[in-house]
């Protein structure tokens, strides 16, 4: 019997050949051919899967090792500010015997090979090697040894480029699919360059001064999306506090729920619940945030991202912030993902474009 396992409580899970089959037909499914143009040139097919799906092309006996298992944790690490844990990716895995071309067009691949007679231990990363838009990771060692120390020290770099495909494949989306009327309402509003996908539609705040407010709204869940300023007043503009404190005051002032309630971020449990993390986007400074927002005074809740930029041009903070209320199920890793790269198209129109 060949067995494959998944991280679940720290419990290991195995299955049978049928899971292979399954696998197998499954990718039959959304399969696509290569076409040729008239000149001949060969275009790599379409990639198969959804959306934070990972492959890993690993032997029983490598899967089965302790680098194997370093792996599967790696991609059953918990998605950062939800308050039901969720994965970073969803892990699906396959000997190498099993592999085969119809395999090769999924959307995210590491393939993990360990042979005495490899000469160097490498970690490769590759853009569409077999399909496209495809994220293609090469690990390959000598020994089981060798093998966990490579992805222990790869480990960020690995789950960084496997996130920011999958960000980008959303990007490449919301670009298709632009609302032209929502998207330069934005764009004309705080002068800034954005694609919001026409999936959304408009929302009215209490002070529409205040903020941009637009949403996809369903029977089950709505995702939202947020754009305002506030003044620059020196380097504590992108401090958790201050930002935090801006947000809850626009909040509680534009968006009411039930019975009088009104929205507030969720620090009842500290300001360590807060994900924070800084660093440069198009050369402006940017503080991301990553947490739960409830509502003061109703049961409602749940995750949100924002990302405030310091606007130099214009000397303000310039946030896009976005929440999810889905109660009625569990994952919500995709939605905030969603909210992620349309944020990632945010650009700043220069002085002369005003």
């Amino acid at each position: 019997m060949i067995t494959i396992f998944a991280l679940n409580d720290n419990k290991y899970k195995h299955c049978n050949m049928r899971h292979y089959i399954s696998l197998i037909a499954l990718l039959l499914v959304f399969a696509s051919c290569e076409q040729k143009t008239g000149n001949g040139e060969v275009f790599k097919p379409s990639v198969t899967g959804k959306n934070g799906e990972v492959l890993v092309v690993i032997n029983d006996d490598i899967k089965a090792d302790t680098a194997g298992r370093y792996i599967a944790a790696m991609m059953n690490d918990d998605y950062l500010g939800l308050a039901s844990p969720e994965p970073i990716f969803d892990l699906q895995t396959v000997p190498h015997g099993y592999f085969n071309e119809t395999m090769q067009k999924f959307r995210n691949i590491i393939d993990v090979v360990v042979n005495d007679s490899i000469k160097r231990d490498t970690v490769l990363f590759y853009e569409d090697h077999w399909a496209r838009p495809q994220a293609f990771i090469s690990i390959k060692a000598s020994s089981k040894k060798n093998l966990l120390k490579l992805v222990e020290n790869n480990h960020i770099k690995i789950v960084s480029y496997l996130s920011k495909s999958e960000r980008d494949r959303l990007i490449a989306f919301n670009k298709r699919t632009r609302h032209m009327a929502l998207s330069d309402e934005i764009a004309s509003k705080w002068n800034i360059k954005i694609n919001v996908p026409n999936t959304f539609s408009r929302c009215t705040p209490k002070n529409n001064d205040d903020m941009s407010w637009v949403r996809i709204d369903t029977d089950e869940s709505n995702v939202n999306l947020m754009v305002y300023d506030f003044p620059y007043v020196g380097e504590g503009s992108l401090s958790v506090p201050y930002i935090l404190n801006k947000r809850d005051s626009l909040l509680r002032a534009n968006i009411e729920g039930p019975d009088g309630s009104y929205m507030c971020t969720e620090i009842r449990f500290g300001l360590d619940e807060i994900v924070y993390k800084s660093g440069k986007y198009h050369k402006m400074d940017v503080a991301e945030l990553r947490g739960l927002w409830r509502m003061e005074g109703y049961a409602m809740g749940g995750p949100f991202i924002l990302r405030a930029h310091h606007d130099t041009i214009s000397n303000r903070i310039l946030v896009t912030d976005g929440f999810v209320y889905y109660p009625s199920r569990d994952r919500k890793r995709n939605l905030v993902r969603q909210l992620e790269a349309i944020m990632y198209t945010l650009e700043v129109k220069p002085t002369e474009d005003k």
